[in-house]
């Protein structure tokens, strides 16, 4: 058979190139413009033909799903008969992906399923681009070369194309083949150009291929001219001989490359460059190549003391956790006594069918070794754990009420627990092994250490019937009493959060350094050192108006309008910001907790604060005679923002107002119809404590006037943007925990045995779901965030015409994707939102992806999804570490400006005078991204975890009355991996606020043909899995309601949840 070219350009699959489903969001970011430049293709420009919406069938004849692919099928045909003259007119689109980061109020929220960044791909090697952005990328671009993990070495291939969902990929050994881009590793950034790659494209498929040959490698056609491939083979393998001769001479360090990393007793996050320059010996970072960093990035990957920062992440950043020394001594250790253990166990028990026996007896030299010890302690742990607290089917202890059942009203005594046996030196290691195994899932697989936890749990003998994983390791911690029974384990994974007292002795150690620095500070009483002493302004009687809820503690912001004298349509308004760095230097123990902590954790069980409460409430939260950094806008009625400024000053007339007041008081029309809720609550009732906060206001006349005037101005500025209205997460209330065991004892470093008397009490708020797109604003929600987002576009471009660096919030926008948005609006957005009524949620999840990636860099970028050309966080310096370093990088250029003369730094280069160089800044921006989302996760499986855990005491233990049924839709359908004959799906539950559940098939959902995406169905509680970091609910249905249909589909809002193919 003759080989011949493929025909046409294949077209950036917006419908099938994307997961969309999960806790929040979508977003998408973009590669550099100038590609497009380089490289004129016609697709990187123009919209292509266009799809005639009235030969597609309707919605509701053919579905969401359908529909969207039948459009990308007759768009892809046009474009190929449209491009098959020119073989040169490929698509170079790149894989985009959703990242999960939901901002404060005022920011957009940038959240998706975790499992949507198994698509994530980014050049991990920062640096500048041509348009002054830093160069880790979402997409793969077309001469990308990655690595993919294999058995042995990593296998090297060319990113081609994207063709249709799937990515294609050109390896070393002339084989193309399609694979997910989660199984990316390692990306070495335009290794070569598009002129390089095109001659091999006509000859590689512009299909799909079926799920059952992805990963399958295909020979191009032997007939192809050997010319054609060659100068890509040479090249690539070059590469690799370039990897092998780098190895050969520096074996000896790279085989022990984790002593010479590696700190004694601290994890730590390393980059790769960091780790590659201490390995090679080369401290510049320029000496590296990228065969250098791929030869460490491949040792990395073989040796399990390293693992990556973030799951997925590492073609974004390249950041590794090394586990310490002590550690993996300490492991040896211990698997050295568990070795000698069973020798001795096997001796004495060579006719007992089972090694755990507990009657067995042990001589004198058993009795000494540390793990024989462990074991009769935990043995008589566990037994007096479960007189009182019964063991779940899914590995979890149920509750145990006080003695008696009685109730009281001091919350201290809502739970106590009672010290029962001490863990000496050596066993301590043991437990250390067991929390490094079952809670922090940071356990290096070094000489089968992993195997280690298994054989604990058989020889403890008390785990019969139980799976020997970290589930039931984690069971056993709790019977020992070393966590409480209740425990969140999020909270425990290393270094993703920097909690003190949950795991991470370095935070803790930084926790009391601050708490020390903050309470000499709060007993000086003096006034503390103002660095911008002589600059401030006094804002004397101006009304600053405080709009926070009730109960609030720290105060970051206020807001006021100024009238200007004969000017009736222009205004200023001014944010007034809490300004706490002026008076915390940037290098101070307080400062270094901020950093490392990065912001402040508000969790349910608990706040961990960024600042020591003390002294961020008695000297910085905003109240009368405060000082504080003010943005000031200058704007007209109808939104046109005419000028800036920044001034520091003083606030002498502060008034608090909740959102509510601000409804009632404006007459606000929240435009959302009040939701169906009812609070469920475990546990007895107990009395809270009592803080003292400044009361609310009351609002005059004349303040009303002003306030409605501020939101006319916030309003006007919103509509002067043409902000999209995107798809927002579906809010589910928080939960509210008492559990005041033992305040803030360190809990992961208990080594005694303890019983925990008592539970927490949850309460939940469960609100019923409304799955309808609601495209309407909610003024009530958007009045303070539109006014924030005015500060930030102040600040960013403040700091712009000084050429400040701090950590700039854009998005990057795949120049492919440049006329695509407008004929998806018009051929499908618009011919949906006419048929329905409404823009399901679904489209409008695609829209948000071709509208750019969220992005943060040291120098200004637009943001596409604000409509704004510079922009920054700087309104929570009490709350986020970046919010102060915009503070301080603003502070160091309004003293300058004070000694040279006001606007002299516009449009210097000079950063001499800053404390952070852009060189620091670029350093942080990878890291900013990381631990945004890491909180982001952090909050989202602490909430979900205490909404299961009060679901599992309402359902099994009978503590709170549910409903015996209940209604939900389906999200998403998947083959069960451990049994491909049955299936289960993902569904929402409307009457628990939209809670995810996992939907299983039973005789009832068979009998219906399946689960179908859209269907509702009626259906019970099955079991609560509360033993795992993701508890989750799993449910059975009774009977099916609605089928897919157009009626279905005007009800569901949740797509953002869920793949859209």
């Amino acid at each position: 058979m003759t080989s011949r070219p493929v025909s046409g350009p294949h077209n950036y699959d917006l419908a099938g190139g994307h997961h969309i489903r999960s806790p929040p969001t979508i977003s998408a970011r973009a590669l550099h413009t100038s590609r497009a430049t380089k490289y004129p293709l016609g697709l990187h420009t123009t919209s292509g033909p266009e799809v005639d919406a009235s030969t597609l069938p309707t919605i509701s004849e053919v579905g969401i799903q359908r529909h969207l692919r039948l459009w990308q099928e007759q768009r892809n045909k046009q474009r190929s008969e449209a491009g098959a003259a020119n073989p040169e007119a490929f698509n170079n689109s790149d894989p985009v992906v959703t990242r999960s980061s939901e901002d404060d109020a005022g920011n957009i929220i940038e959240t998706a399923d975790t499992t949507a960044r198994d698509l994530l791909d980014a050049d991990n090697i920062p640096g500048v681009e041509e348009d002054g952005t830093t160069s880790h990328h979402p997409y793969l671009r077309s001469g990308d070369v990655v690595a993919f993990r294999t058995q042995h070495d990593p296998i090297l291939a060319i990113f081609t194309r994207n063709v249709g969902t799937q990515a294609q990929f050109y390896n070393v050994k002339g084989e193309w083949f399609h694979r997910p881009i989660r199984t990316v590793l390692h990306v070495i950034p335009r290794m070569f150009s598009l002129p390089e790659i095109e001659p091999i494209l006509p000859y590689l498929p512009l299909t799909e291929i079926s799920n059952d040959e992805l990963d399958q490698v295909h020979l191009v056609d032997s007939s192809v001219p050997r010319s054609i491939g060659s100068a890509l083979l040479d090249k690539l393998q070059g590469f690799h001989r370039e990897s092998a001769e780098i190895y050969r001479k520096y074996t000896e360090r790279i085989d022990g490359l984790h002593s010479l990393v590696a700190h004694d007793w601290k994890r730590e996050e390393l980059p790769l460059h960091v780790i590659a320059s201490k390995v090679l010996q080369k401290p510049r970072r320029r000496d590296l190549t990228e065969a250098m960093l791929f030869t460490i990035h491949t040792a990395l990957a073989k040796d399990s003391r390293f693992c990556p920062s973030e799951p997925g992440g590492l073609r974004i950043h390249s950041i590794w956790k090394v586990n310490p020394l002590k550690q993996v001594r300490d492991y040896e250790q211990v698997k050295r006594w568990l070795r000698d253990h069973l020798e001795v166990v096997i001796v004495q028990a060579t006719s007992s069918e089972e090694l755990s026996a507990p009657n067995i007896q042990e001589d004198d030299s058993a009795r000494s070794n540390p793990i024989s010890r462990f074991i009769r302690k935990a043995r008589n742990l566990i037994r007096q754990s479960r007189v009182h607290r019964e063991v779940t089917t899914d590995s979890s202890i149920g509750p145990r009420p006080r003695q008696g059942g009685t109730e009281t009203s001091d919350p201290h005594a809502l739970i106590t627990t009672l010290k029962m046996t001490a863990f000496d030196a050596e066993e301590r290691l043991i437990v250390d092994y067991l929390k490094d195994w079952a809670l922090t899932m940071n356990m290096p697989n070094i000489g089968g250490t992993w195997s280690l936890g298994p054989m604990l749990l058989r020889v403890i003998g008390m785990y019969e019937g139980h799976d020997l994983n970290v589930r039931t390791g984690a069971l056993l911690l709790k019977e020992l009493g070393i966590v409480a029974p209740w425990e969140n384990y999020a909270l425990y994974q290393p270094l993703s959060h920097r909690l003190p007292y949950r795991g991470d002795r370095q935070a803790l150690h930084h926790w009391n350094l601050a708490s020390e620095s903050a309470r000499s500070l709060v007993s000086n009483g003096g006034p503390l050192e103002d660095a911008l002493e002589g600059l401030r302004t006094d804002w004397g009687d101006m009304n600053v108006y405080c709009i926070d809820q009730a109960g609030t503690m720290e105060i970051d912001d206020g807001v006021s309008v100024e009238k200007i004298e004969g000017q009736d349509s222009r205004f200023w308004i001014h944010v007034h910001i809490a300004n706490p760095t002026a008076f915390i230097k940037p290098v101070s123990d307080i400062a270094q907790y901020a950093a490392m902590l990065f912001q402040t954790r508000h969790l349910p069980e608990k706040v961990y604060p960024m600042l020591d409460p003390g002294l961020s409430q008695r000297y910085f939260s905003l109240a009368n005679d405060r000082p504080v950094l003010t943005l000031s806008a200058k704007i007209t009625t109808d939104g046109e923002l005419l000028a800036t400024k920044v001034t520091p000053g003083w606030v002498r007339k502060t008034k608090r107002i909740t959102p509510g007041s601000i409804v009632r008081e404006l007459g606000l029309n929240t435009s959302i119809q009040p939701q169906v809720s009812h609070v469920l609550t475990v546990g007895q009732s107990v009395a809270r404590e009592i803080h003292t906060t400044p009361e609310e206001t009351p609002v005059s006349t004349s303040e009303i006037s002003e306030l409605r005037l501020l939101r006319q101005l916030a309003l006007a500025r919103h509509l002067k943007r043409q902000v999209v209205d995107l798809p927002w997460t579906e809010h589910i209330p928080e939960p509210r925990v008492d559990t005041k065991p033992d305040g803030m004892v360190p809990t992961f470093y208990r080594y005694c045995g303890r019983q925990f008397i008592g539970d927490p009490t949850i309460s939940w708020k469960a609100e019923e779901f409304s799955p309808t797109v609601e495209t309407r604003r909610n003024e009530a929600l958007t009045f303070v965030a539109d006014l924030m987002l005015i500060a930030g576009e102040i600040a960013a471009r403040w700091c712009a015409e000084r050429n400040i660096p701090i950590p700039y919030r854009g998005t990057r926008r795949n120049p492919s994707l440049v006329g695509t948005q407008e004929a998806f609006r018009a051929e499908v957005l618009d011919p949906v939102q006419n048929e329905m009524g409404y823009l399901p949620r679904v489209y409008r999840g695609i829209q948000f992806l071709l509208m750019g990636y969220p992005h943060t860099n040291s120098s200004p970028l637009p943001h596409n999804i604000l409509n704004v050309d510079a922009y920054a966080k700087a309104t929570s310096p009490l709350r986020r570490y970046p919010d102060m370093i915009v503070h301080w990088q603003i502070q160091a250029a309004l003293r300058h400006e004070a000694q040279h003369g006001q606007g002299s730094l516009i449009g210097s280069t000079d950063d001499s005078y800053l404390p952070f160089s852009r060189a620091r800044i670029d350093a942080m921006v990878h890291g900013i991204e990381v631990r945004e989302r890491g909180y982001n996760a952090l909050k989202f499986w602490s909430n979900n975890h205490w909404i299961m855990q009060l679901l599992q005491r309402a359902h099994v233990h009978k503590q709170a009355p549910l409903p015996a049924v209940f209604d939900v839709v389906v999200t998403a359908e998947k083959i069960m991996f451990n049994d491909p004959r049955r299936t289960e799906a993902t569904a929402l539950v409307k009457q628990l606020s939209g809670i995810g559940a996992e939907l299983v098939e039973n005789e009832v959902s068979a009998r219906a043909g399946g689960f179908r995406l859209g269907d509702w169905w009626v259906a019970r509680i099955e079991r609560v899995e509360t033993g795992l970091v993701q508890a989750k609910l799993r449910m059975v249905p009774v009977s099916l309601t609605e089928r897919v249909g157009t009626d279905i589909l005007k009800r569901f809002g949740r797509s953002a949840m869920y793949r859209v193919y």
